[in-house]
Formats: C-alpha cells, sequence, structure tokens
C-alpha cells in the first residue's frame, strides 16, 4: 500500500505517486513540494538561531504524511517537541510509522484532529507554540485565527496558500470573500497573491495585539510561502498595520502607486491624471521579506543535505537582491509584444537603467521580469531605443 521514500535526512513511508495530488488520496502527499520543505527546515532552524530560542515547540496541524514535521525533528537543532495534527486518521497512524521508522518517537506527539481544533487545545503560555507551520491544499486562511492564539511571540508563523487563481485574480469574487481583498489579473499577479495573503494575515493578528512581518515570502511553482515573525504588544502590531493599504493600477499608462492606510487616498492615476484605475487591495505594502535574515539563510543552507539545494541557493540569491525593490515589476516580454519588437537582452536594459540612476534587478516571481524604479514609459522609450541601436 505504501511505499519506502526518502527525502532530505530522512526515510518515510508515502502512498504510491498520482500525476496530480488530490484530496481523495488514502494520505496526502505532494511529491513537488520537496522544494517547499526544503526551504522550511533552513528557515526554521535560522529563526531559532538568530532569535537564541531554547526548548521549541512547533505545531504543523495539516501534517498528512508527517515528513515536513519529521524533517523537522530530524534536521532542525532546538526543537524539543513538534506538534502533529491531520483530520484523516490513515495520516496519523502512517504519521506515527514514520516518526518511529526515524526513531523521534520522543519529539514527535500525533493527533486525529481537526487542525483548528487541535490549535485551540495549546492557548495558555506555557503549551503555546514557538513555531506554527500551516501548509494546506488550498487556502491558509480558515485556520488564522486560531494559530495567531496559539503563538508564544516572539514566534515564526509559515503559512502556504495552493489556490493561487483565487489570489491572482482569475476567481475574483472568491479571493473578495476568501481574503478581503480585491485581486487584479495583470502581470504581477503573483506578487499581488503574496501580498494580499500577507495583508489578510496582519488584520486577523491586529485585534489579538499581534503584529506580523515577513521574514521571507516568495510565489513559485504552484504556491504562495510566507515566513513571519509575530511579536506581541501596540508598538509591533500598530507597525503592521501601518504597512497595510493599496494599490491603485492605471489602465491607460501602467502606473502603480500605493496608497497607505486601509481608506484609499486618491484613485486617480498620479502620472497621467486618469480618472480610470484599478483599486487592489487591502494589501501588504511593506517589504517582502528580511535582507539579514536571508542572507542568514544563504549562510545556513552548507550545513544541510537538501534534494533542491542549487534551487534554493539561487532563489534566495534573487530574493535578496529584490527584497529592498519597489513594489511590482515589469514583464519585458509583454512590453516587447505590445511594441511588436524583439525583446532585448535582459542584461543591457539592466544596465542601463542602473546607469540612469534606477533600481533595477530580475525577480523570482517571473523569468521574463524586472523589478524597476523606472516606469512603464521610461521602459517602453528604453526598449524602443534598444531596438533601433540595433
Amino acid at each position: 500500500m505504501y511505499e519506502e521514500h526518502q527525502e532530505g535526512a530522512i526515510t518515510f513511508l508515502r502512498p504510491p505517486l498520482q500525476d496530480i495530488p488530490t484530496t481523495s488520496m488514502t494520505v496526502f502527499f505532494n511529491p513537488q513540494s520537496e522544494l517547499n520543505r526544503d526551504i522550511a527546515v533552513v528557515a526554521l532552524q535560522t529563526f531559532i538561531t538568530e532569535y537564541e530560542l531554547k526548548h521549541v515547540r512547533v505545531c504543523t496541524p495539516l501534517a498528512g504524511t508527517g515528513v515536513r514535521p519529521i524533517r523537522f525533528a530530524k534536521e532542525v537543532e532546538g526543537i524539543e517537541k513538534v506538534i502533529v495534527g491531520d483530520a484523516n486518521p490513515h495520516a496519523v497512524e502512517l504519521i506515527k510509522k514514520n516518526r518511529d521508522i526515524n526513531g523521534i518517537g520522543s519529539l514527535i506527539e500525533a493527533y486525529h484532529m481537526d487542525a483548528n481544533e487541535l490549535l485551540s487545545q495549546y492557548t495558555t503560555f506555557h503549551e503555546k507554540f514557538d513555531v506554527i507551520d500551516i501548509d494546506p491544499f488550498g487556502t491558509p486562511r480558515e485556520f488564522f485565527d486560531s494559530a495567531i492564539r496559539a503563538l508564544r511571540p516572539p514566534a515564526f508563523l509559515c503559512l502556504t496558500a495552493t489556490d493561487m487563481p483565487v489570489l491572482v485574480g482569475i476567481r475574483r469574487k472568491a479571493c473578495i470573500k476568501r481574503y478581503a481583498a480585491v485581486p487584479l489579473k495583470t502581470e504581477y499577479a503573483h506578487e499581488l497573491a503574496v501580498r494580499i495573503l500577507m495583508g489578510c494575515a496582519v488584520r486577523q493578528a491586529a485585534p489579538l495585539n499581534i503584529g506580523l512581518s515577513p521574514l521571507l515570502s516568495f510565489s513559485i511553482d504552484h504556491y504562495v510561502r510566507l515566513c513571519c515573525l509575530a511579536k506581541e504588544g501596540d508598538k509591533d502590531t500598530w507597525k503592521a498595520v501601518s504597512q497595510v493599504g493599496f494599490m491603485i493600477h492605471c489602465d491607460q499608462c501602467g502606473h502603480r502607486s500605493i496608497t497607505e492606510g486601509l481608506i484609499p487616498q486618491t484613485l486617480s492615476c498620479d502620472q497621467c491624471k486618469a480618472e480610470k484605475t484599478q483599486l487592489i487591495g487591502p494589501l501588504w505594502i511593506g517589504g517582502l521579506g528580511h535582507e539579514a535574515f536571508i542572507n542568514k539563510m544563504s549562510e545556513n543552507l552548507a550545513n544541510f543535505s537538501l534534494g533542491e539545494k542549487r534551487r534554493i541557493s539561487a532563489l534566495l540569491g534573487m530574493l535578496k537582491e529584490e527584497v529592498n525593490g519597489p513594489p511590482t515589476y515589469f514583464n519585458l516580454h509583454q512590453l516587447a509584444d505590445k511594441l511588436n519588437i524583439p525583446v532585448p537582452p535582459f542584461q543591457e536594459v539592466i544596465k542601463r537603467l542602473r546607469d540612469n540612476g534606477d533600481f533595477c534587478v530580475r525577480t523570482h516571481f517571473s523569468p521574463h521580469a524586472i523589478r524597476t524604479s523606472a516606469s512603464e514609459q521610461t521602459l517602453i522609450q528604453l526598449l524602443s531605443s534598444l531596438t533601433l541601436e540595433e
């Protein structure tokens, strides 16, 4: 019924693989999420080390085969206990088998329980968690409240969302209903997905006097991933809430701008003054990560034996470059199509923009895009001039 497999430093049993993992599987397992789990291991070790945590308590309430929590227990130093749960009794049975295979029975407790029910069992201070990792099939939205209540700040809250059609604006009404935010189906929609998810989490945490800030965030493959620092108190909560606002996209000139606060200050384009604009949000308008944390992750990467190490190294390198850049990015292929010209060499575009004093780097969100402080009109002029030079 089950097959033996290896990932990271563990050996585990998993159901036979399907072309596309579905919730109809006896026990859910997605081999395509190995990169996600690899990054989670490195990020968790970095968080524990950088914040000098001792006797760390971790919870993964949607564990499936248990690969993620078992890898935490086996590969990350400083963990005292991992509380694992799943609503599927077959999953809990398999988790226990995988736990025993890896000889870490004293570190992992597994429960057959709904995720919200499990988290609600740990709300007193000494039972709360230093780390909670929510990795559902779909949206993590329904677990925000119980997860935040079960955190013991300073804590690490990690969220995965795989409902990409909702977050990128293909299913607009579903996004408004689920995240209380208006999306936009546009070239930089995957960044908007990260910002919508983060903004929703911040708004959920604020009434509990918890401020969230992203140490690491990205969108690759089929999901969005956030790794957030959670701190308690008025100062940190207000700091987080003050970085929730709206983005304004101009249909006429393609300009994008940010407006702070939960009440938009203007709906007109501040570049071409057009009145017809798209209002996106509320969403997170702050930085998408912490440069020092990403640097430490890059340093710690050498200490792990990971199947996706090369790809992680490349991803962290790109995140480090773009983390302090302006919001949104431009797809050069789309701009070239719009102008009916060949796509110029990316490095030449980047060099010209930097020489002009603009911020410009590649972005992990798209292999065809750049993150830059230059306007779309500046890019159009540059691409046109580069074509004339050839």
